[in-house]
């Protein structure tokens, strides 16, 4: 069985070990063999559409993002990769443009930064409820307060006993 401080030092290391995997998922490119017409439908849901607001030209029905539409499909067959295509509309429309967060800077952290801070608070309440436990297990009477009790309890059970000969 785990002693306490194995036990606290299995809860941070499998912690630790949740959080780099969910950032290596996150991280690593996902990317299988697609056809031309799912790589074209892929990136118009990542490019948002300059009529609407916020949303994505796979989902609009504006003339403006019939046109991208058909244009992201000449592009990928044309063998533009993503990465060019996303660059060529940042720089057609603005940054705001591309839906997909990006991989560096404070993009990274404000996307990382969830993550962060749910391991840090499942951390300190790790930390915080095995604290307490091994607070409540370190309370031992003393030899005086053990005869305190005794003696209370004496008194008490008098008592009770007395009450209910009186009634």
């Amino acid at each position: 069985m785990l002693t306490r401080k194995s036990f606290r030092v299995f809860s941070w290391v499998l912690l630790l070990a949740t959080f780099v995997t969910a950032l290596v998922i996150g991280i690593v490119d996902r990317s299988d063999i697609q056809t031309s017409a799912d790589r074209a439908a892929g990136l118009a849901s990542t490019i948002a559409c300059p009529q609407c607001s916020g949303q994505p030209v796979s989902e609009s029905n504006a003339p403006i993002a019939e046109v991208i539409r058909a244009e992201i499909k000449n592009q990928v067959d044309s063998g533009l990769t993503d990465g060019e295509i996303r660059a060529f509309y940042r720089t057609k429309y603005g940054d705001w443009v591309d839906l997909n967060p990006g991989n560096d800077g404070i993009e990274m952290l404000v996307w990382v930064s969830p993550f962060l801070i749910a391991g840090v608070a499942l951390g300190g309440m790790a930390l915080a409820f095995s604290r307490r436990r091994d607070a409540d297990t370190d309370n031992e009477l003393s030899d005086e307060s053990r005869e305190r009790v005794q003696e209370l309890r004496a008194t008490y059970e008098s008592g009770e006993s007395n009450r209910g000969q009186n009634e």
